[in-house]
């Protein structure tokens, strides 16, 4: 099955738009930065080749859906990228991830707060999800608390992994 289109969603300070092809140098150059790999489960250095097979098996996935984060204030300059991916259309629930802004001018300014927020709207309105969940490192303290700000709730806590869960309000 073919990648549905996703229309681009905004909020007053970004807008997330799927990721292209043009992306890939800036999201693999983000995605290699030392202090975003460590809070990823696989922590190597990603090779150019390596990220674009990724992509061209990507795009033809209809239940991977990455988005790249642009920043109004920051001249609608890409900053990040933040994915809603292994999504069972039947269950009506999909996974949250690959999270990082990589942009050092947008670091610890909320970005990831109102991307989680976003993408949140985006799996209930435009694709009908009920849940939403994610694992994170229990000790990626600042991670928690973007999610728990956004309303995902502990479901198990494990000395290494945390497995979190959104609920929307969906019938």
């Amino acid at each position: 099955m073919a990648k549905k289109t996703v229309a681009p969603a905004e909020n007053d300070r970004i807008r997330l738009r799927l990721l292209a092809e043009e992306d890939l140098e800036q999201t693999l150059s983000w995605r290699n930065q030392d202090d975003i790999r460590k809070w990823f489960f696989f922590q190597d250095r990603i090779e150019p080749a390596n990220h674009r097979a990724w992509f061209e098996k990507y795009q033809a996935r209809d239940n991977d859906f990455v988005f790249i984060i642009e920043a109004k204030d920051l001249d609608g300059i890409p900053i990040g990228q933040i994915a809603l991916y292994d999504i069972d259309w039947e269950q009506r629930r999909g996974e949250y991830g690959r999270l990082m802004i990589g942009e050092p001018a947008a670091k610890g300014k909320g970005y990831a707060q109102d991307a989680t927020q976003l993408v949140l709207e985006v799996a209930a309105e435009q694709f009908g999800l009920k849940e939403v969940y994610l694992e994170v490192y229990t000790h990626n303290q600042a991670a928690r608390r973007v999610y728990e700000k956004s309303g995902f709730i502990v479901t198990e806590s494990g000395p290494e992994v945390t497995k979190m869960s959104y609920f929307t309000h969906h019938d």
